[in-house]
């Protein structure tokens, strides 16, 4: 118990701490906005994208979304009817051979070739150039084609980062041009008319359903989140003499939220399991917000606890195969929910979990409940940095889009495999967020769980 309590001591953000990690977050998304703020070390990207359309989508358009790790492709069709509503769509996902990954070529060719089976298999391309009052040909037309990627894309749509764990090397590349270039070569009827990075496109989706959606956040195997703003405080965007082309204007920011701390990690409550986990990781120093929150590391952090609570002789008895738990990142995020929901006085939930995956059967009930408080502790922090980071987004984008909006109510969209699988997570992360509004700002916000397309359909509509 005393152990436990250390742990738990650790993992705790008190008021102050909470504020601090808000504000900080707040200062470096405001200072993000100036035109030199690579120049003088800013920590996140700070992107802007021009949304072209998510209020009056018409005619059938594509979405495409390239995982950062290239290992799957989402092709989806959305035609809209003349009051701009959904009419029908299709879906479908192709896993890219490790033979595609080789190069960027070999991999934008698998795209095209992605690109025609959809088109076939949906009957897309022989409904193009057609006259369907006459059945004449009609010049030869192009089906726009709105691209989603899970990396920080420029506003020159060239890749600008890929500081991620087991990620795709596209830094650099133009994803625009070399699919067009590629579409071109392959004789597709599809025409690229956006690139955005995929929580940008989720925002896209939230609008289309929401206009008031001010915020979307992402909490997968990493985290991200888009927020709009005015593009008159966007220096980059603004001309010398201060003027931008339309003042009532707003672009969605890409934050790439998750590299906060990367040069000031001090704001950040990080214990001694998190710099263990970050020193180990393929990009020590980097994204030190993400180590703390995403679905890839929470998982490897109560690991590393139930490890020391072993290495202590405080889990597990002698005779226990500790083999299998001792395996770095063995130990997934996913298993932490059950866990948490069994609130039962036996806690079966551990016992099935690791006699299941890691042959340890017959724990203890003490045992049991420690490694129970252990996934506690570890998720009532993400849900506090969580809250925190929803906060500072919210406070930033909500003094412009009140404005923009005449200051009706301000809706907030949540995706991710990490609220998909730990509803209580997802409840005490809105829950924080909404208590700190009404002790700070008394701002009030809708918050909505969007599914996992969100951002294949924030492209077709960005693109349509």
């Amino acid at each position: 118990q005393e152990m436990l309590g250390r742990v738990a001591s650790a993992f705790a953000i008190s008021d102050e701490q909470f504020q601090k990690i808000v504000s900080s977050l707040h200062a470096e998304l405001t200072s993000g906005l100036q035109k030199n703020y690579k120049r003088i070390g800013g920590e996140l990207h700070m992107s802007p994208s021009f949304i072209h359309n998510y209020a009056s989508p018409n005619g059938t358009a594509l979405g495409m979304a390239i995982e950062a790790s290239g290992k799957r492709i989402r092709i989806s069709s959305a035609s809209f009817d003349s009051s701009c509503s959904l009419s029908s769509s299709a879906t479908q996902v192709f896993v890219t051979p490790k033979s595609s990954k080789h190069s960027t070529s070999s991999f934008f060719n698998y795209i095209a070739f992605c690109i025609r089976e959809f088109l076939q298999t949906n009957n897309l391309e022989s409904a193009l150039g057609s006259d369907s009052s006459s059945g004449n040909r009609r010049p030869q037309r192009f089906l726009p084609l709105g691209i989603s990627i899970g990396l920080p894309v420029s506003n020159k749509n060239k890749v600008a980062e890929v500081a991620k764990e087991d990620c795709l090397d596209l830094c650099g590349s133009d994803i625009a041009r070399r699919l067009c270039d590629t579409i071109l070569r392959s004789h597709l009827p599809v025409r690229v008319t956006s690139v955005t990075n995929n929580t940008v496109s989720a925002l896209i989706a939230a609008k289309y359903t929401d206009k008031n959606t001010c915020v979307a956040a992402s909490f997968n195997h990493g985290i991200n989140a888009a927020y709009m703003e005015d593009i008159n405080n966007v220096e980059s965007l603004v001309s010398p003499s201060g003027q931008s082309t339309n003042s009532s204007f707003q672009v969605a920011i890409n934050t790439e939220i998750g590299r906060f701390g990367t040069r000031t990690p001090d704001t950040l409550p990080l214990t001694m399991w998190d710099r263990r986990l970050d020193r180990e990781s393929k990009h020590p120093g980097a994204r030190v917000l993400e180590k703390l929150v995403a679905d890839q590391y929470m998982g490897e952090i109560v690991r590393n606890l139930i490890t020391d609570f072993m290495d202590n002789q405080l889990l597990f008895s002698h005779s226990c195969d500790v083999r299998a738990i001792s395996a770095e990142y063995s130990f997934h995020t996913a298993y932490m929910a059950p866990i948490i929901e069994d609130a039962s006085s036996e806690a079966k939930a551990v016992e099935d979990i690791f006699a299941a995956e890691f042959g340890i059967s017959g724990i203890s009930l003490a045992d049991r409940m420690i490694i129970r408080s252990l996934c506690e502790i570890v998720a009532g922090r993400a849900s506090r940095l969580a809250g925190a980071i929803l906060a500072a987004l919210v406070v930033k984008a909500t003094a412009e889009s009140s404005s923009a909006s005449g200051g009706s109510q301000m809706s907030v969209a949540l995706s991710g495999i990490l609220f998909d699988m730990n509803v209580q997570l997802y409840e005490n992360t809105v829950a924080t967020l909404e208590q700190y509004l009404a002790d700070h700002s008394g701002a009030t916000v809708n918050v909505h769980l969007q599914n996992r397309c969100a951002d294949l359909f924030g492209a077709a509509v960005n693109a349509a």
